[in-house]
C-alpha cells in the first residue's frame, strides 16, 4: 500500500457531496419556481381583479372567455360585457369609468396577453375542457389572483406530462400540424 491514497478522494466523500449539490440544486429550482408564480403578470390597462370577479363574486370563466369552449384563443371580454354590471355597479369608481371611457371612444380594452403557446403548436382548449379539466390546471388558481400571472410554462415538457398522466395521445401530430 503507497502513502498517496491521501491524495485522492475517496469515494465516500465524493457522494456526500454529490447529493448535497443535488439537494441544494433542487431547492434553488423549486424556489426560482415558486418565486416565479408569486409574481403578478403584466400590468393591464384595467386593474382587473379576477380575485373579486372569479373568486368572490364566483363569475365563470366562460362568462368573460367565451371562445375557449371551441377556440386556440379564449378571447378577452368585449367592453360591452364589462358594462353589462359596471353600468349599475361601482360606475364612478376610477378604473370603471375608464371602461366607459374605451365604450365612449368605441375602442376595445388593450389588455395584454399573459399566457401563451409557441406559434408551430396547435392548441384548442375545446378538447381539454370536453375531458373536463379545470382551467386551473394549465392557469393556476386564478381565482386568487388579483393581477393574473402565468402559473406555467407550457413547453412541450409540459404538455407531454399531462398527456402521459392521461392517457391522451402523445403523437406529434396532434399539437404539430
Amino acid at each position: 500500500m503507497t502513502h498517496t491514497s491521501y491524495l485522492m478522494p475517496h469515494t465516500w466523500v465524493r457522494r456526500p457531496t454529490l447529493v448535497l449539490f443535488l439537494v441544494v440544486l433542487t431547492i434553488a429550482v423549486v424556489a426560482a419556481a415558486r418565486l416565479r408564480s408569486l409574481q403578478p403578470g403584466p400590468e393591464q390597462p384595467i386593474p382587473f381583479s379576477h380575485r373579486v370577479h372569479a373568486g368572490d363574486k364566483e363569475i365563470g370563466c366562460f362568462f368573460c372567455h367565451q371562445f375557449a369552449m371551441n377556440s386556440s384563443n379564449a378571447g378577452m371580454p368585449s367592453v360591452e360585457k364589462c358594462l353589462l354590471c359596471h353600468n349599475v355597479i361601482a360606475m364612478r369608481f376610477p378604473p370603471i369609468a375608464k371602461i366607459h371611457t374605451y365604450y365612449s371612444r368605441d375602442e376595445g380594452i388593450p389588455w395584454k396577453r399573459v399566457n401563451r403557446v409557441p406559434d408551430f403548436v396547435h392548441f384548442s382548449h375545446e378538447p381539454h375542457l370536453a375531458r373536463g379539466f379545470d382551467c386551473g390546471r394549465c392557469h393556476g388558481n386564478v381565482r386568487e389572483m388579483d393581477r393574473v400571472s402565468q402559473a406555467n410554462v407550457f413547453t412541450m415538457d409540459f404538455c407531454i406530462k399531462c398527456h402521459r398522466q392521461n392517457k391522451a395521445s402523445q403523437s406529434c401530430f396532434v399539437c404539430h400540424y
